[in-house]
């Protein structure tokens, strides 16, 4: 697994993608551009490309850490950049089986209040996926959302 070292994980760019997914499935994507205008209402440079609005200084962080926790649980169920994102930091096996259960995970961590890399291991393993598969991608989860 590849650790980052403080690049910022959710990009712009990154919701720009899901709620183009989201509009695709007809769903509704009011709350991805809520989360987007939040998140990026500052003026660094959040959007990955080194131009435009970036993270909002002033948010704090427990909000803007929902707020990207809520954007993963989207992009496991509608795929996209987030998630490859994601996935660029898996083995090709543990890419697999978060594809294969992606719907799974994303419904346990819509009922998660705390997130934390132990919850989510052992609801992948409930899934059915080896203790270390299951603690690699539980801790990529929770490196990913901050």
């Amino acid at each position: 697994m590849t650790i980052s070292t403080g690049e910022s994980l959710i990009t712009a760019a990154d919701i720009d993608d899901l709620i183009t997914r989201v509009r695709q499935t007809a769903g509704d994507p009011a709350p991805l551009e809520s989360a987007k205008a939040t998140l990026f209402s500052g003026n660094g440079d959040g959007d990955g490309t080194g131009t435009g609005p970036g993270p909002d200084p002033d948010l704090d962080p427990e909000a803007a850490r929902l707020i990207r926790q809520r954007l993963l649980v989207t992009a496991l169920r509608h795929g996209g950049a987030l998630l490859a994102k994601l996935l660029s930091r898996l083995s090709p096996r543990e890419t697999a089986m978060v594809r294969r259960y992606a719907h799974r995970l994303a419904n346990f961590l819509d009922t998660l209040e705390v997130w934390a890399a132990q919850p989510v291991m052992l609801a992948l393993m409930r899934f059915g996926l080896p203790y270390g598969e299951a603690e690699t991608i539980a801790v990529a989860v929770i490196l990913l959302v901050g």
